[in-house]
């Protein structure tokens, strides 16, 4: 690359017309090594992952490399726990499990919120011994944990928790990476558990589902609570009462009313006549409907949070049942929500399973806008978690400009406000880089732009990009070109790396 394209990368600009008539300049072109993409194609990464098995001797668990295929636009953990639940073994490795091979649930398999994942297993893990299914469980968190944007981990099978005894009374809580212990050191700890009273108190992680502000969904925030006992009545309230005191790192969620002030008696578990399992039953006085409209808490983006937070949790939940006064609340229609707003969610019997609220499920991701200074600023948003890494999703994201619900506000947008998703014609990743075609009506927009206001659009665009996993530089095309700036003051072709100077530390 030339030495003045790599003055624009490093966030340089060039005044473009004494180029065009300085003949002293004779450095070649920038030459790109790809082309526009036209639609949404050639997305995937290839990536070496580190699968945790155990070994041949059964002593440990031991990490062994594989070549994974994903989509750009997922978290590798799915495809990775599939690489897992394959691994047939080798000289140095055992298969996870021997007896059976594991699957994924069809129902919502891998759930990403924040740094905690949810795995749905398939109906075959529980042909487990618990003892046996406990380790797995840490086989998952330490494969998927490698990133280091994970660091919870929630197995249930087949949407519900499974706990660590055959009654599933005792909760397993969220794993975490632990590469020490020993496989019959995991074992012993799970029957440890399993054969401790049950009215002992106790401390564990578990993974609290929050409403976001303006009522699109839940985010998850793990960490450690005190149970008082092992009785799910107790758990659900201790759960209630964690929900209660508020997120300690999520951003601008609104306060959750005293939920347990509001039960006319204590939850309630009892078991699901025709499916099997159990549900918790939770009657609220008929004033929590005023509450939860002070609070700026939709119904339903609250049913979610107790739905979600409770069957994480506590065993053998397969459900939740609610009634506000003398209301049992069979269905909803939510209406902030990302995906299916107006659209009639109803509960047979009144019972609220987790896949009643898949679409409530958000995660976090970070966009940059401008601020009054001339500077980028960047702000976190939720989204839909199977959307957090979809490069056209955040370039759409960027087009909406800043909204209500972000985590900085007071920013000003980077974008032609009239500019749509139809005019990203096409975006695709290639050799880490990300590329994106726009329309000629994007740059017709931008003609008027300022030398700032061309900086900022650019680098709102590299620097969100490039805060994703895999991606290290832009390109940016025009109509399947890439003219020599966009708005005649930045030297377009070529590609742009990040640019931590443009952006505000606060």
């Amino acid at each position: 690359m030339s030495l003045l394209a790599a003055c624009m990368l490093s966030g340089c600009t060039s005044n473009l017309a004494a180029l065009d008539h300085d003949d002293s300049v004779t450095l070649p072109p920038v030459q790109v090594n790809w082309k526009a993409p036209t639609g949404d194609t050639s997305q995937e990464i290839s990536q070496t992952v580190l699968l945790y098995v155990p070994d041949v001797t059964g002593t440990r668990l031991i990490a062994q490399p594989d070549r994974i295929s994903y989509s750009a636009s997922r978290h590798p953990a799915e495809a990775t726990l599939k690489h897992l639940f394959s691994f047939a073994g080798n000289s140095a490795a055992a298969k996870l499990t021997q007896e059976i091979t594991l699957q994924l649930s069809t129902v919502n398999p891998v759930e990403i919120s924040g740094d905690t994942a949810t795995v749905n297993l398939g109906a075959s893990a529980l042909t487990l011994a618990h003892q046996e299914l406990y380790v797995v469980c840490q086989a998952i968190a330490n494969t998927l944990c490698q990133w280091g944007d994970i660091k919870y981990v929630n197995v249930l099978v087949s949407s519900s928790q499974p706990g660590l005894d055959v009654a599933a009374s005792v909760p397993a809580g969220c794993f975490t990476q632990n590469l020490s212990d020993t496989i019959d050191t995991l074992s012993s700890y799970a029957q440890s558990l399993s054969q401790s009273s049950a009215d002992r108190r106790f401390s564990t992680a578990a993974t609290l589902y929050f409403p976001t502000y303006a009522g699109k969904g839940i985010l998850a925030e793990t960490r450690v609570l005190n149970f008082p006992s092992r009785d799910k009545s107790l758990l659900i309230e201790a759960l209630l009462d964690g929900l209660s005191s508020g997120a300690q790192t999520l951003q601008g969620v609104p306060a959750v009313p005293a939920l347990a002030g509001y039960l006319e008696k204590s939850p309630e578990v009892g078991d699901v006549a025709v499916s099997g399992g159990q549900q918790a039953v939770l009657h609220f006085r008929s004033s929590f409907n005023d509450a939860l409209i002070s609070a700026g808490i939709p119904r339903s983006v609250m049913l979610s949070s107790l739905t979600y937070t409770i069957t994480t949790f506590v065993p053998g939940i397969s459900g939740v049942t609610v009634y506000i006064g003398d209301e049992l609340i069979t269905a909803i229609v939510p209406s902030g929500v990302y995906d299916g707003a107006g659209e009639t969610i109803s509960f047979e019997g009144g019972l609220m399973r987790r896949s009643h609220f898949s679409h409530f499920l958000l995660s976090q991701c970070t966009l940059y806008f401008g601020d009054d200074t001339g500077k980028l600023v960047a702000t976190e948003r939720p989204v839909p978690y199977y959307q957090a890494r979809s490069l056209r999703y955040l370039i759409n994201c960027l087009l909406q400009g800043p909204q209500m619900y972000d985590s900085v506000t007071g920013l000003a947008g980077v974008m032609p406000v009239e500019m749509k998703d139809a005019d990203v014609l096409g975006v695709a990743v290639k050799d880490q880089r990300a590329l994106i075609n726009l329309s000629q009506a994007f740059m017709n927009a931008c003609a008027e732009y300022s030398e700032t206001q061309e900086k900022l659009l650019i680098y709102a665009l590299v620097n969100t990009l490039t805060e994703l996993p895999g991606i290290s530089a832009t390109a940016l095309f025009i109509a399947g070109a890439q003219p020599q700036s966009l708005c005649g003051y930045m030297y377009l072709p070529g590609e742009f790396m990040r640019n931590t100077a443009l952006i505000r530390q606060n």
